[in-house]
């Protein structure tokens, strides 16, 4: 007798589930894929499927944070500290077991709203609310702190100030929320930045055991 799905036990079993560690069948695939599946991002289905993603229609007026405007110009200027806080944010995702592209936002919305804080002069740091968010934004602020301090012990270099450390995390906001697929345990972004950034895959390897 065929095997059936492990998820539906209706139909038939059609393709091995490195997300459940069984058989399921298409349609499970299809339909719980990054919504009850944490799938690894080198899944040949998930991998099938990014091919056919469309991003999301994303109004530039309801973005959060539309006051601050960011230009081609500062980009091109900032392109060193762009690079360094896109690969830092997805590499600290991948590092933390569970995390999915709403984790990011939440550890960006956090980020920002404390650096907005020190534009207004005062000192207070916002925490993301969830554990798993926090922990992205932990590693992330860890991160920064020490490419700040190489940067002027090593290279004789200013630190990058708040306004522009700023304007990096909401280009980077405005990037994760254009190019998520709004999924549960959708790491449509993470997966994004990995691939354009060479990213090592085994950096998923303690993140890919959650599920």
């Amino acid at each position: 007798m065929a095997e059936l799905c492990r998820i539906c036990n209706t139909r038939r079993a059609r393709r091995r589930c490195p997300g459940i560690h069984g058989d399921i069948c298409a349609v499970c695939c299809g339909n719980q894929r990054e919504v009850n599946i944490f799938c690894p991002l080198d899944c040949h289905y998930l991998r099938e499927a990014r091919l056919h993603e469309k991003p999301p229609e994303v109004d530039p007026k309801n973005l959060p944070n539309s006051d601050i405007r960011i230009h081609e110009r500062f980009l091109r200027d900032h392109e060193e500290l762009v690079l360094f806080c896109t690969f830092t944010l997805a590499d600290a995702a991948l590092r933390t077991p569970g995390a999915v592209d709403s984790d990011v936002q939440a550890a960006l919305a956090a980020l920002i709203r404390t650096h907005r804080t020190s534009e207004s002069g005062l000192l207070y740091e916002t925490r993301a609310e969830d554990r798993i968010a926090a922990a992205v934004q932990g590693l992330f602020e860890r991160s920064l702190a020490d490419y700040q301090k190489t940067r002027q012990e090593k290279e004789g270099l200013s630190p990058f100030r708040n306004a522009e450390i700023l304007g990096v995390l909401v280009f980077l906001e405005r990037s994760a929320i254009s190019n998520r697929n709004g999924r549960p345990k959708g790491r449509a972004y993470i997966d994004f930045v990995r691939e354009r950034l060479n990213i090592s895959p085994e950096a998923e390897a303690q993140s890919a055991l959650v599920t």
